[in-house]
């Protein structure tokens, strides 16, 4: 009977040590989603200054001409930047998101399994 009550125990351990391992998953996962929404904001804000572009109608100086050039290609520069940034992030989350599922079948099945257990008594 006590050998069965140190098994039952070692099994809850083992379940809240993978309850933990699920919410420091789910908090990953939750990081990288909040990266991207960043990242896609930034993106989008890019394409709109690239968008508002151009000389205006009316005699520009060469200098802002050349001014607006050298912006907008930092410009494309950081949108390429932020467009490798958001293919990582959601190559992360796939990842997360598969670690999170495994985390999450790996404490039903010690569940199932202490219940198991708990009803051989």
């Amino acid at each position: 009977m006590n050998t069965q009550r140190k098994g039952l125990a070692t099994l809850d351990r083992l379940i809240r040590v993978r309850r933990v391992r699920v919410r420091l998953a789910m908090a990953a996962l939750g990081r990288s989603q909040a990266r991207q929404g960043a990242d896609a904001a930034l993106a989008d804000r890019v394409a709109v200054l690239l968008g508002g572009g151009g000389a205006a109608t009316g005699t520009v100086a060469a200098s802002a001409a050349n001014a607006r050039a050298a912006a907008d290609t930092m410009l494309g520069r950081l949108a390429d930047d932020v467009g490798r940034r958001l293919a990582v992030t959601r190559g992360e989350q796939q990842r997360l998101a598969e670690a999170l599922a495994r985390a999450r079948a790996a404490v039903d099945a010690a569940v199932a399994r202490r219940a198991g257990r708990e009803g051989g008594l």
